[in-house]
């Protein structure tokens, strides 16, 4: 008679490389016996910080000239130097010329450029538009000062966060929002990442398949459900999730299974695949915030699985006999063009032993759970 077992992730999470502790707990057992299912945890990502200091700006450009009329400025005067964000949205909105001259935009109040209030205060940006109010790049604060006997100019400006002078640029090295781009990093959170491994009552795994999350956790599907034979997975779904990203944009996020070579072996990029499901969509709601400020929202479930016999099948059974574990990839390009593609975390699963009642007070076992989450 086949048995079931479901794994849970296990109290190791890898994240960009170095090793740190999670806490986790059990999920909710499978139907039968002979296979367990494992869950993993999430974690935090870390910002980057910039900068401060304070300068003047301003760019030169071409000009079109009319006969007995004030200079009128193309678009390219204002923004051949100095262009704002890119647009890789659907919309593909053009950038709005400002007011002013190519040396003093009023979209930035540069320092020595008119004003027309004493004591009035703005807001200021002596470094390059793409970066501004992106990542840790902030504006500052400048004040309308009586520079002569006849002329106001706005003054320094204070406060700034994110570049430097003398080239008021973020560091070319900085990554995440200390270089001041729309996209710095997101979170995905994934509520079910529980396999279930059958058996065939000898101890041979038959194959492995997704998990049904109710109320209580996962379980393992019933044999009526799927059907290895014809790769039939459960009609359910997979697993609920959610993405958090700074900017919005595309996102493709995907989880894989992975089976290690041997017991106690180190994880090796030719270590086989089980299973790989991705989701994808745009993040961002329509008439909402601006970039970044639409919180948490669902992206589609991840669709139910089954393994294919053969390489699926057997990677399966090395799984479920030396253990395994999980990794989550992006790949996506946000509103202002910035790119994402990486796999940003990678977790342990529990022994399986672990869903046995009577083994959840070992060290082991006490930090399992049912889902995994982690930034990128």
């Amino acid at each position: 008679m086949a048995g079931m077992a479901l794994l849970r992730l296990g109290s190791r999470l890898f994240l960009g490389g170095a090793l740190s502790l999670v806490a986790l707990h059990c999920s909710a057992g499978g139907d039968g016996g002979g296979g367990s299912a494992a869950n993993g945890g999430g974690g935090t990502g870390a910002n980057g910080g910039g900068g401060t200091g304070t300068g003047t700006g301003g760019d030169s450009g071409l000009i079109i000239t009319t006969d007995g009329e004030a200079p009128d400025y193309s678009v390219d005067a204002f923004f051949a130097v100095d262009p704002p964000p890119p647009d890789c949205s659907d919309a593909g909105a053009q950038p709005i010329k400002p007011g002013g001259t190519p040396e003093c935009p009023d979209d930035k109040n540069l320092q020595g450029c008119p004003c027309t209030s004493a004591g009035a205060t703005a807001p200021c940006w002596p470094g390059k538009r793409k970066h501004r109010n992106r990542g840790a790049c902030k504006d500052g604060v400048t004040t309308c000062q009586q520079s002569s006997e006849f002329k106001l100019a706005w003054g320094e400006c204070q406060g700034y966060t994110g570049i430097t002078p003398p080239t008021f640029e973020p560091d070319p090295n900085a990554t995440g929002k200390a270089a001041c781009t729309c996209f710095s990093g997101g979170y995905w959170d994934v509520k079910n990442t529980s396999p279930c491994f059958y058996t065939d009552g000898t101890g041979k795994v038959i194959g492995g398949v997704s998990t049904i999350l109710e109320a209580n956790g996962p379980r393992c599907p019933t044999q009526a459900e799927m059907d290895f034979a014809t790769s039939k997975p459960p009609t359910q779904p997979f697993s609920p999730n959610t993405l958090k990203v700074d900017c919005n944009g595309y996102f493709k996020l995907c989880f894989k299974l992975q089976a290690l070579s041997a017991k106690g072996a180190a994880k090796s990029a030719g270590d086989c695949q089980v299973m790989e499901v991705c989701t994808e969509g745009h993040y961002g709601l329509a008439g909402k915030g601006p970039n970044g400020t639409d919180g948490e929202l669902p992206m589609p479930d991840l669709k139910s699985w089954i393994t294919k016999p053969g390489a699926e099948t057997t990677c399966a059974g090395l799984f479920y006999a030396n253990g395994g574990y999980g990794s989550f990839s992006v790949k996506g390009i946000s509103d202002e063009c910035d790119q994402v593609d990486k796999t940003f975390l990678t977790f342990d699963y529990c022994p399986i032993y672990c869903n046995d009642p009577a083994n959840k007070s070992k060290p082991e076992c006490v930090n399992c759970t049912t889902g995994s989450g982690g930034p990128f």
